[in-house]
C-alpha cells in the first residue's frame, strides 16, 4: 500500500509574525540608509530578503514511501528515509535528523518540516513508521 502525506505551508500567514518581519526589516534598512546611505541600504534589503525567502514564500512537504520531497519557488529537495537517524517533535513542526544523538551539525544536515498543530500527529506517526530506531538498525 502507497500511503504519502502532502502539505503547503507560508509562515508569513501568521498575522503576528509578518507584522514582526515587516517592522524589523523597515527599522533595520533604516538604520543603514541613514548610517550609510541609499545604496547599502538597497544591498542590505536584498540580502535580507534572500535570506528569509522560506518565510515569505510558499513551501510544500511531500512525505511518500520512499521520502521526502520539500518544494520551493526556485528548488526542491529529495531525501530518502534512510538517511534520517532521529526524530524530534518541536514547537513548530518536526526536527528530522541523520545523527542518532544530537549533534552540532544538527542545524545543517538536519531537516525541519514546519506542520500546524492540528497534522502534527499524523505527520509524526507516519515518520516514526518510516525512522526506525538507530538501535535496530542494520546499516
Amino acid at each position: 500500500m502507497h500511503k504519502s502525506l502532502s502539505w503547503k505551508v507560508l509562515p508569513a500567514r501568521n498575522r503576528k509574525k509578518f507584522t514582526i518581519f515587516i517592522l524589523t526589516v523597515t527599522l533595520f534598512v533604516l538604520i543603514v540608509y541613514l548610517a550609510m546611505g541609499i545604496y547599502w541600504a538597497f544591498f542590505s534589503l536584498i540580502i535580507l530578503l534572500g535570506s528569509l525567502f522560506q518565510f515569505y514564500t510558499v513551501t510544500e512537504y511531500i512525505l511518500d514511501d520512499d521520502g521526502i520531497t520539500i518544494k520551493r519557488p526556485f528548488y526542491s529537495v529529495r531525501k530518502k528515509w534512510e538517511e534520517f537517524r532521529r526524530v524530534e517533535e518541536t514547537r513548530s513542526g518536526i526536527f528530522l535528523s541523520p545523527f542518532s544523538q544530537p549533534s552540532r551539525l544538527d542545524s545543517f544536515r538536519g531537516v525541519h518540516l514546519i506542520i500546524d498543530e492540528d497534522r502534527k500527529t499524523e505527520v509524526l506517526e507516519f515518520i516514526r513508521d518510516k525512522i526506525k530506531d538507530d538501535d535496530k538498525r542494520t546499516d
